[in-house]
């Protein structure tokens, strides 16, 4: 489990923020978007208890519960989220985590190996709500990717939307300037499975 650090100013400040939203049982969710690539970015959201899993850890403070997806926990790990004022005087939450650059793959892993990673990690677990998922067939010297489709996504009219404004727009934010284009593969034949 990951050690956070809250410090009593933020735990304060979390706690009016969330009393303004009327809405019981409202969190707060630490997030970690594409980890271990060079476009990794964290965040905090509020988290409505109807979108808190079983995935999830749980962090008691002080009137309020702050939420993190366990498969993103280990780049969260040794967080600290402090209150202080900016130089206008205005409240300024900050939220410094140590591990967020932390690699799970070794230095020398091609792009392939990352792109590939990604896709395990961040893409696929996506797709999985529609019953679909995303295999990477290539990654080219100029940086073309080749993604073959399966499950619910083979056949679907909207795999081109997904392919342009899901994947390669996550790609493109996770691995900046390495990617030039998103291609599909895929021989698409309608079945049962197909999701749309």
């Amino acid at each position: 489990m990951s050690k956070i650090t809250v410090s009593k100013p933020a735990q304060e400040y979390f706690k009016k923020i969330i009393a303004k939203q009327k809405m019981e049982g409202l969190a707060i969710r630490l997030s970690a978007t594409n980890v271990g690539t060079p476009g990794v970015e964290c965040g905090i959201l509020y988290c409505p208890k109807e979108y808190i899993t079983m995935n999830d850890e749980h962090f008691k403070m002080d009137g309020f519960e702050i939420v993190i997806d366990s498969s993103v926990s280990p780049y969260l790990d040794e967080s600290v989220i402090d209150l202080s004022k900016d130089d206008d005087g205005n409240d300024l939450l900050t939220f410094h985590a140590p591990n967020l650059k932390k690699q799970d793959l070794p230095e020398d892993a091609t792009l392939f190996d990352r792109v590939k990673r990604f896709f395990e990690t961040t893409v696929n677990p996506a797709l999985a709500g529609h019953g679909g998922a995303a295999a990477l067939e290539e990654v080219t010297e100029d940086g073309v990717v080749k993604v073959r489709f399966s499950g619910g996504c083979n056949g679907c009219s909207m795999v081109g939307i997904t392919l342009k404004e899901g994947i390669q727009s996550q790609l493109n934010q996770a691995f900046p300037g390495m990617i030039k284009d998103v291609i599909d593969v895929t021989n698409h034949v309608k079945t049962d499975e197909t999701y749309g």
